[in-house]
């Protein structure tokens, strides 16, 4: 992340424009393109800075962030007060654009009354029509919220997102609401990336006489644990001290809330800023990942993903519902285990506490298909400057 931390504070401090956007040229010959202010979250990162971070490591293309929002839970993009500089607009070919909830017609007016030849992207990581009741945004994103979003996708050029699931809910959506619509639709998955690693020195091992269980989780996903709480209690009763069961960005009062793992014998570690997720995560060596998800058209189109690859790059064999997208990746005993059942969860995790060779052997197959076919690759970069051209 170190890279990321060097982006994260020259953007927030300096003030010369020049030194700020090192990438500014108007006479290089690339294609320029804007990424409009992510912010420091997962969303923010895999969806915006990422791409834009390698599209500078190519001969083609030059991208800009114009500026990098601290995350605020609370807040959705329409929240945030986002400066746009004129020059920036007057140098990009495209402008991607995050999820947007409120008219952006202001916003898309004035940039092409700056530059007629600008063509915008919208990104959308996961499906917002199909936010179940439980989730936090369920409340705040209601139906006028959720037309407008239509409406804004009939006004930009692409959509791009990281499945075709996504990408046709969406197509028929604005369909509906303008059959002239012209609105290209570009698939592009999250990725890993060098970037993300560049402060880690080695996979930490771990080096107690407990197998370690970790589950990464966010606020909103009381509902999502509750699929394998029948699942936790039973291994926990079955081996007791030999194993330690650790909810990594939760705390014992999320789990109160939500009414679940009531005295259970678990280890909560608290969430960590974005910047220091992936150090973090490598320095708690869990042997395993259980990857809990309620079965839902929303978990089944986008960031879930996410997870099973943050296992993978750390060697960690994961559990993984029987759902999209693990379904398509997830070979049985090869690179992860697919569980369908309080059943399945327990015995496949049982498989992998008492046999340490096993998830040696899953682990090292995992990190090697996860970079093998989820980073960028020359493949991938090909396919991400295909998007701008």
């Amino acid at each position: 992340m170190k890279t990321l931390k060097e982006l994260n504070y020259r953007l927030n401090t300096v003030k010369n424009f020049k030194e700020k956007y090192p990438q500014y040229n108007m006479n290089d010959n690339k294609i320029h393109v804007l990424f409009l202010s992510p912010c420091m979250n997962e969303t923010g990162y895999y969806r915006m800075i990422l791409p834009a971070l390698e599209l500078n490591r190519t001969d083609t293309h030059a991208a800009i962030i114009g500026h990098i929002h601290k995350w605020d839970f609370n807040k959705l993009f329409d929240d945030y007060d986002t400066p746009i500089d004129f020059r920036l607009v007057e140098w990009a070919d495209y402008v991607v654009l995050p999820v947007m909830f409120t008219d952006a017609t202001y916003i898309i007016k004035s940039m092409r009354e700056i530059n007629d030849d600008i063509e915008f992207v919208m990104d959308m990581e996961v499906n917002y029509h199909e936010l179940p009741e439980y989730h936090p945004d369920f409340k705040k994103l209601q139906h006028e919220s959720k037309k407008m979003l239509v409406s804004n996708l009939s006004k930009v050029d692409i959509l791009s997102a990281p499945n075709n699931q996504i990408l046709n809910y969406y197509n028929d959506l604005v369909q509906k609401h303008d059959e002239e619509f012209l609105l290209y639709f570009e698939r592009f998955p999250n990725l890993l990336s060098n970037f993300t690693f560049e402060e880690i020195t080695q996979i930490q091992r771990n080096s107690t006489d407990k197998v370690r269980i970790g589950i990464i989780l966010d606020a909103s996903q009381g509902n999502d644990l509750k699929t394998i709480e029948k699942p936790i209690s039973a291994l926990l009763e079955k081996h007791k001290d030999k194993i330690e069961i650790i909810l990594f960005g939760w705390s014992k009062k999320i789990a109160e809330q939500y009414g679940i793992l009531n005295d259970l014998r678990i280890t909560y570690e608290k969430p960590v800023p974005f910047l220091d997720y992936h150090q973090r995560l490598n320095s708690l060596a869990f042997d395993i990942g259980l990857l809990p998800l309620a079965d839902n058209t929303y978990n089944a189109s986008g960031r879930s993903l996410n997870r099973y690859l943050d296992f993978s790059s750390n060697m960690i064999p994961a559990i993984v519902p029987n759902i999209f997208p693990f379904t398509n990746i997830v070979k049985e005993v090869e690179n992860g285990f697919i569980a369908a059942s309080d059943k399945d969860w327990i015995n496949k995790t049982d498989q992998l506490i008492t046999n340490a060779q096993l998830r040696k052997d899953v682990g090292n197959n995992a990190f090697k298909v996860a970079w093998e076919g989820f980073s960028y690759t020359p493949k991938a970069m090909q396919r991400l400057k295909s998007i701008f051209i």
